[in-house]
């Protein structure tokens, strides 16, 4: 079994979040962006990530090619947002200061497993959210319908069981009411 490189690894998890990685050297505007690695997020994720490696790149060159980077977009008017993962021995903090200048910097270390990684690039990943508990939805709305006195209440949280569209319409059938009844008491007179 081969060993993957971190910046293998770092390919791996931004593919599954539907990133894609674009071949080196990476033109934007016309100026050639060489490092270990460039993804550009598919729509509706706007971010360019480059990954930096620590052994294949002093924090000198990473400053140099992020910038490089940061101004190519800004000249195309770009507004992605620009991310810089730095994969390999995690710089110095002052180095980490003057690239965070340029980019949202993101340090993995070089043995992150799948689990560390997902954690340092969760800004990167899409959300993974809890399946909806039905029931205790329902309990809760039972326990505001039996604790409120308030007529206009119960209807809202008995709606509320048959989704926001249900309170939409029933709110504006509130706001429309009182231009209603002066209609039809104008008609009247």
């Amino acid at each position: 079994m081969t060993e993957t490189t971190p910046v293998e690894r770092v390919a791996e998890v931004l593919k599954f979040a539907r990133f894609k990685r674009l071949p080196m050297p990476v033109e934007i505007g016309g100026v050639e962006i060489e490092a270990s690695a460039a993804f550009v997020g598919e729509p509706p994720i706007p971010d360019l990530i480059i990954v930096g490696d620590t052994l294949e790149q002093t924090p000198g060159r990473m400053q140099q090619t992020i910038e490089g980077a940061g101004r190519a977009l800004d000249m195309m008017g770009s507004r992605r947002p620009l991310t810089l993962v730095v994969v390999g021995p995690k710089p110095e903090s002052s180095a980490l200061t003057a690239l965070s200048r340029y980019a949202r910097v993101l340090t993995v270390g070089e043995r992150a497993d799948e689990s560390a990684l997902a954690n340092w690039l969760a800004v990167l990943l899409p959300l993974n959210l809890p399946k909806a508990d039905h029931g205790r939805a329902e309990a809760a709305s039972g326990k505001l319908l039996a604790g409120s006195a308030d007529e206009l209440v119960r209807d809202f949280v008995a709606l509320a069981l048959h989704g926001p569209e249900s309170v939409a319409a029933r709110l504006a059938e509130m706001v429309e009411e009182p231009f209603a009844e002066t209609v039809v008491a104008g008609k009247e007179d």
